[in-house]
């Protein structure tokens, strides 16, 4: 499996980042340039000191000695070039070479402080600490025995005439105790800047991740509203569509009907002509099915215009004028429905609600139409500022309910049912007979913070009970932020 874009490998766990690219790039090389020319220097200027000494004492072995130091003082810096890839590494040998040779310690300071920038502190890194530093310490203590003239230390402490020669040469106690603190000092600076760059490091990972992760929320919100609007455009679909196709389904099933009383040539006139409407109507519907599915491709095909399309508007929001063309609808395919709407303050309701509410009228009716034909629907809309809004439609399914269940929440005589086709049934081997319609709306009233049971009641009468909230509260309003975004279907 391929690793997590977001994660660090395993074995550079432990590293701390110090790349970079560009002007980060530039800044590095000059960087390390600056520190290869001061390591070079000073490891060539005290190796030259020692070597002068051991020139006046005609010490053969210490001259050559001093000799390897020079070289070991020019060619050591190199090895910091290393220090990003192999820290411990280079801190070990500049180390060794520190203690074994007559060079000047920066080198080593440079690699232990590029080793404590680089690697989390741990048993093996502390031990490397202080090997560098017992050689830092070394080397010192080493150019502070040499006599004055002859040593680095020495130069500084004592005073010299105008052709450089040593007039008042500084003690040894003075130059052993001076050798020792400029250890100490150069040490703590080499561990300050080396915890200074781990941290700056650090800080600058933790930013570079913390976009990551911003840009990965980013790429999450937009799979999230990409989601939500094709939810969206999914439930109008069903909404629109399905609404449409049930009624060409119930006028072409009473056309089918009469055509059967005209192949018997039992025909009147007014039959004749009622034949010719229901065809008229099934012509209407199908063309605005048609449409209907134009306009659901155009919303797939341009996503931006779909987010202000499947807003709330005046065909599909709850009023007198939507709920009355419903209803012809309704009636004009063949459909009984005894209705009570009481339609108050619709100003106060929340458009998106308002929407909703219009859609489960929408559902339920298709859903009596589809499965239970030729039964009386009763429907009730009342809507308030105070209470919101409450939709009940029921309508007998000729199947008689044995016992006595209630549906989830609603307190009554039903129980969640397929007679509708609208949920699975109680039975554990049922299996899902549809019911995505009602399903989609319980949905979307529950993220208003409102209620929608359904079921059938002992009488085999099927009722659906949909209360809203006015949607004037702060958490209702945020809820309505997106409408109609966010549905399961």
């Amino acid at each position: 499996m391929a690793q997590h874009p977001y994660t660090m490998p395993r074995q550079h766990a432990e590293r701390t980042d110090t790349g970079a690219s560009g002007n980060g790039k530039t800044r590095r090389i000059t960087i390390t340039t600056v520190m290869l020319a001061c390591a070079i220097a000073c490891g060539i200027v005290q190796p030259a000191f020692i070597y002068e000494g051991m020139s006046a004492w005609h010490n053969d072995i210490g001259m050559f000695w001093s000799l390897i130091g020079l070289v070991a003082g020019a060619a050591l810096p190199f090895l910091l070039r290393n220090r990003d890839e192999k820290p411990e590494f280079v801190c070990l040998i500049t180390t060794i070479v520190t203690i074994c040779l007559p060079i000047s310690p920066l080198t080593t300071l440079m690699a232990q402080s590029a080793l404590i920038a680089r690697r989390d502190p741990d048993r093996r890194i502390y031990g490397l600490i202080a090997l560098s530093s017992a050689a830092t310490v070394i080397s010192r203590l080493r150019d502070a025995l040499m006599p004055a003239e002859y040593s680095i230390i020495g130069t500084m402490l004592s005073s010299t005439n105008d052709q450089g020669h040593v007039v008042h040469a500084a003690s040894q106690p003075s130059m052993l105790w001076s050798g020792l603190l400029l250890a100490v000092i150069s040490i703590a600076i080499a561990v300050i800047v080396g915890v200074a760059n781990r941290n700056t490091s650090r800080a600058r990972r933790a930013q570079r991740q913390a976009a990551q992760q911003q840009d990965r929320a980013q790429m999450l919100q937009s799979d999230l509203a990409n989601q939500q609007l094709a939810d969206a455009i999914a439930t109008e679909a069903h909404d629109t569509l399905a609404h449409s196709l049930s009624l060409i389904a119930v006028n072409a099933s009473a056309l089918q009907v009469q055509c059967g009383a005209l192949e018997a040539g039992n025909i009147t006139d007014r039959q004749l002509h009622d034949i010719a409407q229901r065809a008229e109507d099934i012509r209407k519907q199908a063309a605005g099915a048609l449409d209907e599915a134009h306009s659901i491709i155009d919303l797939l095909r341009n996503p931006n215009k779909a987010r202000q399309t499947l807003g709330p508007d005046d065909t599909t929001s709850l009023s007198r004028e939507s709920l009355s063309g419903l209803i012809a609808d309704a009636k004009a395919a063949g459909a009984h429905i005894d209705t009570w709407i009481d339609i108050q303050d619709m100003g106060a309701i929340h458009p998106d609600i308002a929407k909703i509410a219009y859609r489960t009228v929408q559902e339920g009716l298709t859903n009596a139409r589809r499965h239970a034909p030729g039964q009386t629907i009763e429907l009730e809309v009342t809507c308030s500022a105070g209470h919101g809004i409450g939709v009940h439609i029921s309508n007998p399914t000729g199947v008689q309910t044995p016992g006595h269940a209630t549906s989830s929440g609603s307190g009554s005589d039903i129980r969640n049912t397929a007679a509708n086709g609208n949920e699975t049934s109680n039975k554990p081997d049922a299996k899902p007979a549809g019911g995505n319609g009602l399903r989609g709306i319980r949905q979307r009233v529950a993220a208003f913070g409102g209620t929608c049971t359904w079921g059938t009641d002992q009488r085999g009468v099927f009722h659906l009970d949909v209360t809203l909230p006015p949607g004037n509260t702060a958490q209702q309003a945020s809820g309505a932020k997106h409408p109609g975004m966010g549905t399961a279907r």
